[in-house]
């Protein structure tokens, strides 16, 4: 791909007013002939899958910008970085990504040259240029991972953090990190306003509280979790089920506008990296105040909800309430003694008995959603695994079970029945929404599926039950999990909105999150709102601010999922780069100009055959087919681009 034509793109887009062009605009724009549109196609994708571009849903391409409104993020008290990849985008953020700052900071590598030390940016849009000295007073080196500020107008950039020598797997997770810009600790008001927090309870917290102490409650969690903010528990009922889900009442200890509520409204989410997690809350409210541990009183709010003997629901009530968990279940302990070979802590009968009539209701449950056009892709997830030094042995699958699926149902169900009781009671708040796919998806959608021999009956205006057929259709073949995952890019993503629609997606009128609140800013507004409603109080939020903190959110949430999957694919690249040479078996999952993407069975890792690599050889682009099983050998293992790059071996 030409560099130059790639320079010529971000020039035409960051003049253009429009907020994105189609792929004849930038044809046109460019003064290309028609006969160079495949090229053009190629490079464009190529800039898609680098991130440089954003390829909208209506399939124009726009400079990845991360949005035209941006908000600040404050890590570390300092009040001075943004919330957005530190890659390339200034502060404030225009069209291109350039306008109305002086500067930029960027990820670099140092490299000695015969003109002295030169700062080559990861991003190649970005050009190289030599260092600031800061009068000799700071000695880089050959081969340094830096943060530098690059002056527009100015010959020499300025290094505004050092982290290591390029290359070595804990330098490159610091780059992660900054470039991510993830804050790397919280300011000495919110330690010392945490640190006053007790876990005494006066009479007052208890006396307005419904008390839950005596129930059978529990928490089902991962096996390193150390936040549990979920309890569940359940009865049967006449012809029936009567489900509590108990979720911590972190709007008690987090006031609003208090030095703690302003970190977390910067953090808005937890960032779950591959070997580390940065909190959204300290960890005295996260691991322990608001942490539901077996034994100890909590406060929380709770969802009561009635299901006849079919799993509808029949009514529901939410109240204050107070909990006293009497076990810590893991996923794999919980799914043990469903499948009749495992027991719980102290062998406690009411346990299994609450067991087994949750399997029963989320058997009712999926099926009675499902039925109404919930979507269940259920894609498999890479974990790593480690030996007890911590090193990564091998990268796998993640395996969920059936007590996965038993909480995430449950979630959901309390989630929705929060959204309509919020809605139901006249305030605004935040949901969580999920639209119908625009008919331009979907009508590349179809022609996708057609070319695979699926004939598939997607109107303009889908339903779920049309998508759920081409599932069904795609569900015996040996490419079904590439189907699927053509069906999820042709879908919108699911943000966070004051506007309340249906979750396409879920299949439900009314939904938001309410569940997780140590981990996610939206659910502690959404706690609030209900404050406010048993309080019969006025509403704490005005529209303008639930937007502004909705934006935020969905933002960031995307920003935390980008820094997690750069953080595995690095992890990736250190595990296999002593594999380098090594033959693999490998299967196609996407196909593209510029080469083939695979999965290799060996390991759960992806990579990339580009197409020089085999359009040399005679072989033709068409005759790969999705799900198509090649053999493999594994030539590059790349660290700074976080990438593994294969050869066809046969």
């Amino acid at each position: 791909m030409s560099n130059k034509r790639k320079q010529r793109i971000l020039k035409l887009l960051s003049e253009k007013e429009e907020r994105s062009l189609s792929e004849g605009n930038v044809l046109r724009g460019l003064k290309m002939p028609e006969r160079k549109r495949k090229n053009l196609r190629a490079t464009l994708e190529q800039m898609v899958l680098e991130g440089t571009l954003k390829k909208t849903s209506k399939g124009r391409y726009r400079l990845r910008s991360h949005g035209e409104k941006t908000t600040e993020k404050k890590d570390r008290g300092q009040q001075n970085s943004s919330g957005y990849p530190l890659n390339g985008n200034r502060k404030k953020i225009g069209s291109n990504g350039f306008s109305n700052e002086k500067s930029l900071r960027v990820l670099a590598d140092l490299r000695e040259t015969p003109e002295g030390l030169v700062a080559y940016p990861r991003k190649a849009e970005i050009p190289e240029s030599g260092i600031e000295n800061g009068g000799g007073k700071r000695n880089f080196s050959d081969g340094e991972l830096v943060v530098i500020e690059v002056g527009l107008g100015k010959p020499l950039a300025r290094v505004t953090e050092r982290l290591g020598l390029s290359g070595e797997i804990e330098t490159e997770k610091k780059g992660i990190i900054s470039e991510y810009r993830l804050p790397k600790g919280f300011s000495r008001n919110v330690t010392k306003e945490v640190g006053n927090l007790g876990a005494e309870f006066s009479n007052g917290d208890l006396s307005a509280r419904v008390n839950l102490e005596k129930e059978t409650v529990f928490t089902i969690d991962g096996d390193d979790a150390r936040d549990f903010d979920d309890a569940v528990g359940i009865k049967k009922i006449r012809k029936g089920y009567r489900l509590c889900v108990s979720i911590a009442d972190v709007s008690h200890y987090v006031l609003s506008g208090s030095a703690c509520d302003e970190e977390a409204a910067r953090r808005t989410t937890s960032t779950y990296l591959s070997d580390r997690v940065i909190p959204m809350l300290p960890q005295k409210l996260s691991n322990d105040l608001c942490s539901l541990r077996p034994g100890k009183r909590r406060l929380t709010k709770t969802v009561e909800m009635d299901f006849d003997s079919s799993g509808r629901l029949k009514d529901s009530r939410i109240y204050n309430s107070v909990i006293k968990s009497c076990a810590r279940l893991t996923y794999s302990e919980a799914a043990a003694v469903l499948g009749g070979n495992g027991t719980v802590p102290s062998r406690r009968k009411n346990i299994v008995s609450s067991l087994l009539a949750m399997k029963e209701l989320y058997d009712k449950l999926r099926e009675f959603r499902i039925g109404k056009g919930g979507l269940d892709f259920d894609f498999p997830e890479a974990v790593l695994l480690r030996d007890p030094t911590g090193e990564v042995m091998d990268v796998g699958r993640f395996k969920r079970n059936v007590a996965h699926e038993i909480i995430e149902e449950f979630m959901i169900m309390a989630n929705s029945v929060v959204a309509e009781f919020v809605f139901k009671n006249g305030f605004e708040s935040i949901y969580r929404i999920h639209e119908p796919p625009d008919s331009d998806s979907i009508e590349q959608l179809r022609e996708s599926l057609l070319k695979m021999g699926i004939k598939a009956n997607l109107g303009a205006r889908v339903k779920q039950p049309e998508i759920q057929a081409v599932m069904k259709t795609a569900s015996g073949r040996k490419d079904r999990v590439q189907i699927n995952f053509m069906i999820l890019r042709a879908l919108k993503k699911a943000v966070y909105s004051t506007k309340h629609v249906p979750h396409f997606g879920l299949g439900i009128d009314d939904y938001t999150h309410f569940t997780s609140p140590i981990r996610r800013y939206s659910d502690l507004v959404v706690h609030r709102i209900i404050d406010d409603i048993l309080g019969a109080k006025p509403p704490s939020y005005d529209s303008a601010r639930l937007k502004r903190i909705a934006e935020r959110c969905s933002i960031l949430e995307r920003t935390a999922e980008d820094a997690e999957r750069q953080f595995m694919n690095l992890e990736t690249a250190n595990f296999m780069k002593t594999r380098v040479g090594e033959v693999f078996h490998g299967k196609i999952l996407s196909i593209h100009p510029f080469g083939v993407f695979i999965e290799i069975k060996e390991h759960f890792v992806e990579g990339l055959i580009p197409e020089h690599s085999y359009k040399g050889r005679g072989r033709k682009r068409k005759w790969f087919e999705l799900g198509e099983e090649v053999r493999v050998k594994l030539v590059s293992a790349d660290m700074e681009r976080r990438r593994l790059t294969f050869n066809l071996a046969s």
